[in-house]
C-alpha cells in the first residue's frame, strides 16, 4: 500500500490542478458576481417575482441589490411585446436616447426574436434574459405567445446605489412588454471595457419587470381535479335525493 504521506501529496496536487483548471475555464464576466439590478412595482414586496409584475407604469422602481454603486448613465431597456407601441421613459434626473458605444452598446433599438435581449443590443451579460423566458412568462400571465419584441434603450442621468432605488415611469408599451436595466460598477468607465472586466450591473430574469394591467389569472384546473369535483357534486345530489325520499 502507498504510504500516507505520498498519498496525501498526490491528493493535494490533484486538488490544486483541478482548481487551476476551473479558474482558467471560468468566463471573465461570470454574472454570478455581478450587481443585480431589479425592476419592480413601487411599494410592492421585495424583488424576485420571476418576473416582477408592473401593474402601474406611472410609478415603478429600479434599484440594485447588495452593496454597490453603479455609474452614470443607467441604461433602461424596454422590450415591447410584438412591437405594439413606442415606449417613452420619464425620470426626474433626465432621460435621453442611449448612445452607441456606451458599455459596448451596438444598437439603440433592435428586434428580438431569439437569444438574449442584452446580446441583441450588443451588451455583454448573462443569459437569463432570453426570448424563451420572456415568451414563457407572457403565456403564463395570460398573453398570447409573442412573435417578437422590439427593444428600445434609454440613458438615465443617474448613479444607482444600493438602498436608494429610483422611481421612473413608462408610457407607450403594450401590456406583455418587459423592462430591464444595465450599467457598470462605478469607476470602471462607460466604454466596453467595463463589460469585459466583470463589473457589469444587469437585470436577471428573476428581477425583470413585466408590464401587465391585471394580476395573473387563476390556474386552470387539471382534468383530474375537474373529474373529482364533478364526482363530489354528483354525490351531493344523490344524498339530497335520498333525504327527500
Amino acid at each position: 500500500m502507498m504510504p500516507w504521506a505520498i498519498r496525501s501529496k498526490l491528493g493535494f496536487a490533484a486538488l490544486a490542478a483541478a482548481s487551476a483548471l476551473a479558474f482558467a475555464s471560468a468566463p471573465a464576466n461570470a454574472d454570478v458576481v455581478d450587481p443585480q439590478i431589479f425592476v419592480q412595482q413601487s411599494g410592492s414586496s421585495p424583488a424576485g417575482g420571476d418576473p416582477n409584475l408592473i401593474t402601474n407604469t406611472g410609478a415603478f422602481v429600479v434599484g440594485v441589490a447588495g452593496s454597490f454603486t453603479l455609474q452614470n448613465p443607467l441604461l433602461v431597456i424596454v422590450g415591447v411585446y410584438d412591437g405594439n407601441g413606442t415606449p417613452s421613459i420619464s425620470f426626474t434626473g433626465g432621460v435621453s436616447p442611449a448612445t452607441v458605444g456606451t458599455y459596448g452598446l451596438t444598437h439603440t433599438t433592435a428586434t428580438f426574436t431569439s437569444g438574449t435581449a442584452f446580446a441583441a443590443l450588443g451588451l455583454s451579460a448573462g443569459g437569463s434574459e432570453s426570448f424563451g423566458n420572456w415568451s414563457a412568462a407572457d403565456t403564463a400571465n395570460g398573453f398570447a405567445a409573442p412573435t417578437s419584441f422590439t427593444l428600445y434603450a434609454f440613458a438615465l442621468d443617474t448613479n444607482l446605489t444600493s438602498g436608494s432605488p429610483i422611481t421612473i415611469d413608462e408610457s407607450g408599451a403594450a401590456a406583455g412588454s418587459y423592462i430591464i436595466a444595465y450599467s457598470c460598477e462605478n469607476g470602471t468607465g462607460s466604454s466596453s471595457g467595463c463589460a469585459t472586466s466583470g463589473d457589469i450591473g444587469q437585470t436577471v430574469f428573476t428581477n425583470t419587470g413585466l408590464i401587465t394591467t391585471t394580476t395573473p389569472p387563476p390556474p386552470v384546473p387539471e382534468p383530474a381535479s375537474l373529474a373529482l369535483f364533478g364526482t363530489a357534486l354528483a354525490g351531493l345530489g344523490l344524498c339530497r335525493r335520498r333525504r327527500r325520499a
